[in-house]
């Protein structure tokens, strides 16, 4: 990987360099303890902290769960209009993950907004992180693009350096990222990991589609009490209960109209008539829900389908142009 590929790195600052003790190796800039010269544990410690490896084996599988589109992540003013809270953590799996309102976000590290970093450990010719390099320095680059697309306006970047987020460091200005950025937006999917060829991923889906993919319980464990699990089946048990008990009671008053006394039988056509309506509103009802679930999922898998479709015909009209007449 040549370093003139990367035109971003003209526009990263010099400051935040690594970090040198006396008569020592360079450090890992933000991390002191990491000699950039001792590469096994620099590089144990770039995987953990830029790797989605379970995301990055089921990439080919992604677009079941989002839009196949890395652009498909809104800046951080628009989360905060949807009603999401910006939950800051170091996971790298729990990048640009969200479930109902909130959204997970890790910071930009320091070390990224180094050039020397960049020019001298992960652009470096020599590979110096061993045979996991090539994946290192993919997760950086597309998690270092996933910001250029979190933080567009300058509203943005003031929330990305309010200090209970802390996302990005307080001494870069606007100018100075937006040039940034728009050198960033020029780095190209194939450059990436699989998981950066995506944008933010729904949580609820990931957890429900890694049983059948990755072989697990969960992708993440939303609830961390048993309480707060069996709670959630709590409202589909009561609709469900609902809904029957409301057509059991109705179907035990067609049965009972027939044993009314004489002087009641005027109204039996009218009590029948009143039992067989409310079963047939309610089993509308279920009925109605059960087609709206469907025609849901129905419009997601057709848009699914149609994204990747339309993706794939692009990528095959760009290799006969390379491919020539």
């Amino acid at each position: 990987m040549r370093q003139d590929e990367h035109s971003f790195l003209a526009f990263l600052p010099t400051a935040p360099g690594p970090f040198r003790q006396p008569n020592a190796s360079a450090r890992l800039p933000g991390h002191p303890n990491l000699a950039l010269d001792d590469a096994e544990p620099l590089a144990a410690f770039l995987t953990d902290e830029l790797e989605c490896a379970d995301l990055d084996a089921i990439a080919d599988r992604l677009w079941l769960m989002s839009k196949q589109s890395s652009g498909n992540i809104s800046p951080l003013h628009r989360q905060r209009v949807k009603g999401r809270e910006i939950v800051v953590t170091e996971e790298p799996k729990l990048h640009l993950i969200w479930f109902y309102s909130k959204i997970h976000v890790k910071p930009l590290p320091r070390y990224l907004l180094s050039r020397a970093f960049w020019q001298d450990c992960l652009l470096s010719r020599k590979q110096q992180l061993g045979a996991n390099h090539p994946a290192i320095l993919a997760s950086a680059l597309g998690f270092f693009r996933s910001y250029a697309h979190l933080i567009r306006h300058e509203s943005d970047l003031r929330i990305a350096q309010d200090r209970a987020l802390a996302l990005i460091p307080d001494w870069m200005g606007w100018d100075q990222w937006c040039l940034l950025r728009a050198k960033a937006l020029e780095i190209r999917n194939d450059e990436v990991s699989g998981r950066f060829q995506f944008g933010e991923i729904r949580l609820t889906r990931l957890n429900f589609y890694c049983k059948f993919l990755l072989r697990k319980a969960y992708y993440h464990r939303t609830h961390r009490q048993y309480g707060d699990y069996f709670a959630s089946f709590y409202p589909p048990l009561l609709f469900l209960f609902g809904i029957f008990s409301i057509m059991l009671a109705s179907m035990q008053l067609v049965a009972s109209v027939e044993e009314l006394e004489e002087r009641w039988r005027h109204l039996l056509g009218l009590f029948r008539m009143f039992s067989v309506a409310i079963i047939a509103v309610t089993f509308m009802l279920l009925i109605m829900f059960v087609l709206l679930l469907t025609f849901k999922i129905g419009s997601e898998w057709i848009f699914a389908l149609r994204c990747r479709y339309s993706l794939g015909q692009g990528n095959w009209g760009r290799e006969r142009e390379k491919a020539g007449p």
